[in-house]
């Protein structure tokens, strides 16, 4: 990468960051930086990620927020190409001190390709983390095992990486999933003796105490990272809808459930009644032959 590459192979992040940080302290005026050195930089990133190294994801993400607060490097924090429609990426730019030249649409499209394959990489990483919960409290009452500052922190990584609204859209998705699996440990966990709507309006009365903890930490968090509007849609998204839709589902299943004992009973009364019917007529005419 620029001077600091005297090998053919691709510089380490910690090289990476010498670089950035001896070009801003050396240059009074702003820098330029080419799109292959760029280019190599993000290779480099990706290869490293792809490596086995522990702590990988993390020295990575550690690196490229150095790159941004402490050289006034801004990475493209536009929608992955999965999620946006748009042909063409931003141009790359920087801080007033510190630039990524505007390049040519192809060659921003390659570096758009590599930086998504990087940051989808933190994603899952930072994803893993904020679905993490303690293996020692299953079923409901499952607790996280990040704490409160340390899931802000994750959620602050991901805007960095990704628009908000797009990286609340991965969150919402992996809290839905979480309250699903609440509800649904809650329902199997409810005594065996109790079935039907019983069992149900139980299994929901059951899991109010651990969605009410899941709520007042989400807000704690989510209160720390955006505005109110976005955590009341983000709330009413991945809780309240989730546990309407659920006992929506579950409700109907209880009703067909109940139209088919209904309909079998019916069916079992009217055999009934017809084998009554032929039973009591046979008795009377019987007595009637007697007498």
């Amino acid at each position: 990468m620029g001077e600091s590459r005297t090998e053919d192979r691709s510089p380490s992040p910690s090289q990476c960051l010498q670089w950035f940080s001896l070009r801003m302290h050396n240059s009074a005026r702003p820098v330029t930086t080419g799109h292959q050195e760029f280019i190599d930089f993000l290779r480099a990133l990706q290869q490293y990620l792809r490596s086995d190294e522990d702590g990988r994801e993390e020295v990575t993400l550690h690196l490229l927020l150095n790159l941004s607060s402490q050289c006034g490097v801004c990475f493209p924090c536009t929608p992955s190409s999965s999620s946006s429609s748009s042909s063409l990426p931003p141009q790359l730019s920087a801080a007033s001190i510190n630039s990524v030249h505007t390049v040519r649409d192809d060659a921003a499209l390659e570096i758009q390709e590599v930086w998504d394959d990087v940051r989808l990489q933190l994603r899952c990483h930072l994803l893993d983390r904020l679905s993490s919960r303690s293996p020692e409290h299953p079923g409901a009452g499952q607790t996280f095992i990040l704490s409160i500052p340390e899931r802000v922190h994750c959620l602050q990584q991901l805007f960095f990486l990704y628009p908000e609204s797009e990286a609340l859209t991965h969150y919402q998705g992996l809290r839905s999933q979480s309250v699903q699996v609440i509800l649904h440990s809650a329902m199997s966990s409810c005594p065996g003796a109790e079935t039907g709507f019983d069992r149900l309006a139980l299994g929901f009365r059951s899991v109010i105490p651990a969605l009410t903890q899941a709520l007042t930490e989400e807000l704690q968090v989510l209160s720390r990272v955006t505005e109110p509007h976005t955590v009341l849609g983000f709330l009413n998204a991945a809780y309240f809808s989730t546990v309407a839709r659920e006992l929506v589902s579950r409700l109907e299943r209880e009703c067909e459930m109940a139209r088919r004992d209904n309909t079998t009973l019916s069916s079992k009364m009217k055999k009934y009644s017809t084998q009554s019917c032929a039973t009591v007529g046979e008795l009377l005419f019987y007595s009637v032959f007697l007498i």
